[in-house]
């Protein structure tokens, strides 16, 4: 931990957290918070342990990293190199394409948001022209036999995903990498209940359908300058958590209590975890869902793969007993709806914003 300080901050930090506009003061030296300068490392091999223990010994370092930080490198994953490898060939290919080919799956054809978006499409910082990536959005769908669903396929209905029609390697190489992050996510909610005293199994029944999306992310190159234009403006996510596979070029950086941003580069067979919006809320702030923004200071070309891990679509998530302080009101907040609102947020342009509901 280090301690930064200054005796009057002179400039500010802005971001949005939770969808709201917010900042925090630069602080250098002089009086300030004690706070993180790294970004911890978690081994998770031990997750799926026979050993109660040794789960319990991974859940106390997640709960100390929730609780300094709000991430944490989680090593020596159970997600194959392979299944890596491929998709992060299947989406520099997809990026490769011309710009007219990647359109013709353009968010704009999907009520729910799914499918490509182009450069600058999104904003969360009034002062730039927007963020200077493009993306590619799949989530859950009930009538794809390719996803490990909890129940036969409904076939019968349209899907609600976005595929590229004449792409099937990168269909079959994002949908394999959600199969996988969706069963280790699942595994990482025992752990995070282990973390806060709870049952291991506590949040299973969340968990029947869970709201899991996979955004593929590239950075075009640019100039190097003076200047942060953001790839993604300053930030709080918004489901449960975020399981993040980084290329080999950095730009990921997170908010320490003082206003100053941290680097979290890449490390081989890690995945970045960070605690979102839906965990600060059930724990009434004791598990951070900490700021972070991505920044190309390098201008080389950049991907990253961010994995959103929500609960079910109609789970209503209220504080834990036991993170409640005695004589306070806690609305219920149900997961779909606001996974909506979030949406929306960012994507005013969307045609058919206002008739989303759950995507």
């Amino acid at each position: 931990m280090a301690i930064e300080t200054e005796t009057e901050p002179v400039e500010y930090v802005y971001y949005h957290q939770g969808g709201i506009p917010g900042r925090r003061p630069v602080i250098r030296g002089g009086k300030g918070h004690e706070t993180f300068n790294e970004i911890p490392l978690v081994d998770v091999t031990n997750i799926t342990s026979p050993s109660f223990e040794a789960r319990k010994a991974v859940a106390d370092k997640v709960a100390k990293a929730c609780t300094d930080v709000g991430f944490f490198y989680a090593q020596n994953h159970d997600v194959p190199q392979e299944i890596i490898d491929e998709i992060f060939a299947a989406i520099k290919e997809f990026f490769a394409q011309p710009h007219e080919s990647k359109m013709e799956v353009h968010i704009h054809k999907k009520i729910g948001f799914r499918g490509f978006e182009p450069l600058f499409e999104t904003k969360l910082d009034a002062k730039t022209r927007g963020d200077m990536k493009e993306s590619f959005l799949m989530g859950p769908d009930k009538s794809d036999p390719d996803q490990e669903l909890p129940f036969p396929p409904l076939t019968d209905q349209p899907s609600v995903n976005n595929w590229p029609p004449d792409n099937q390697r990168f269909r079959i190489a994002v949908t394999k990498y959600y199969n996988h992050l969706q069963r280790f996510s699942k595994l990482l909610t025992r752990t995070f209940a282990l973390a806060l005293g709870l049952e291991e199994t506590f949040f299973d029944s969340m968990c029947t359908f869970p709201a899991g999306y996979v955004r593929p992310l590239h950075y075009p190159p640019q100039e190097v300058s003076g200047g942060e234009e953001p790839g993604i403006a300053a930030h709080t996510d918004f489901a449960c958590f975020t399981v993040l596979c980084q290329g080999d070029v950095g730009g990921l950086e997170v908010l320490n209590k003082n206003g100053i941003w941290i680097a979290a580069p890449p490390i081989p067979r890690t995945f970045v975890v960070n605690i979102a919006d839906f965990v600060q809320h059930i724990t009434n702030g004791r598990f951070q869902s900490t700021v972070h923004r991505v920044i190309n200071k390098t201008g080389e070309e950049r991907y990253s793969i961010p994995f959103f891990y929500a609960f079910d679509d109609d789970a209503e998530l209220e504080v834990l007993p036991s993170c409640r302080e005695e004589g306070k009101e806690y609305e219920k907040v149900r997961v779909g709806e606001y996974i909506a609102h979030r949406f929306k947020v960012s994507r005013t342009k969307h045609p058919d914003k206002a008739q989303v509901v759950n995507v």
